[in-house]
């Protein structure tokens, strides 16, 4: 019989974590300040997870699981431009379709952990995490718990801003889908938010497209081809190929004259003044 996993309320998680922290921190003595900076990572990865859970269909391949939070956030941000940015919710009702609502009522705030703090923070708690090797012993650098509680006191104004959100896990945006034109594998991705193009790759096997908003919400997906014309002077075919397949020693055979043509460095003389 098959095991059935409950899912995990990785906000809560990150909730208790936090405050777990927070009495440890209040304590002052080495070993709890060193025990908040574990907790707090773990509040990072959880807050972090959680997100990722409104992404859950767009992310990619089931590895993407296994990652630490700078790595899932960036995955995140290459799926939607603005999966670390705050947003305020608002609703109101139109007086006609399509008409801007006279009111509005203010839903909330989704303030989120962004990966500028993920980087500046994961890491650094992690290197306390272990014990000082000889090598760092000898140059005097062991921790230093103080420096580190301060550390963990900016992470908790950080991460008490996004847990007390009245909203969170907002991902409204401009979505489309496609099968690959490659490999047959499904796109799905968001446009940034002022909606531009967005060029975006599949993660099976890394075909480029343009993503860009047509009309009425709806997106096309342009695949991002290149033309390379057979060196040969009395060949006048035009291979396409795929953006990721213009790169030093990929080779393919040309469809016109049979030769096996390959990308490889050149040299060229450059004209100046005196020549």
């Amino acid at each position: 019989m098959a095991k059935i996993c409950k899912p995990m309320n990785y906000r809560s998680t990150a909730r208790t974590h936090c405050q777990t922290a927070k009495a440890l921190l209040s304590s002052g003595t080495d070993d709890d300040v060193l025990l908040a900076a574990l907790k707090l990572r773990m509040t990072l990865e959880s807050i972090t997870y959680d997100r990722s859970k409104g992404y859950a269909e767009e992310l990619g391949p089931e590895t993407m699981k296994t990652w630490q939070p700078k790595k899932l956030m960036e995955r995140m941000l290459e799926v939607d431009p603005q999966a670390d940015a705050d947003a305020t919710l608002s609703f109101g009702e139109e007086p006609s379709l399509g008409e801007t609502p006279e009111t509005m009522q203010l839903l909330g705030t989704d303030h989120v952990l962004n990966l500028r703090t993920l980087k500046k923070h994961y890491d650094a708690l992690g290197s306390y995490l272990h014990t000082p090797t000889l090598a760092q012993i000898e140059q005097g650098k062991t921790h230093d718990y103080a420096r580190l509680g301060q550390r963990c006191s900016k992470i908790i104004d950080a991460l008490d801003t996004a847990l007390n959100s009245k909203v969170w896990n907002s991902t409204l945006a401009v979505r489309g889908e496609i099968d690959c034109a490659e490999c047959g594998s499904v796109i799905r991705r968001r446009l940034p938010k002022d909606r531009a193009e967005h060029v975006v790759e599949c993660w099976s096997c890394t075909a480029s497209y343009t993503m860009t908003e047509i009309e009425n919400e709806k997106v096309r997906f342009e695949p991002r081809y290149v033309n390379i014309p057979c060196p040969r002077a009395e060949c006048s075919n035009v291979t396409q190929l795929w953006e990721k397949e213009v790169a030093q020693g990929n080779s393919w055979p040309c469809n016109g004259c049979g030769f096996q043509l390959t990308f490889a460095l050149g040299i060229t003389v450059t004209k100046t003044d005196d020549t």
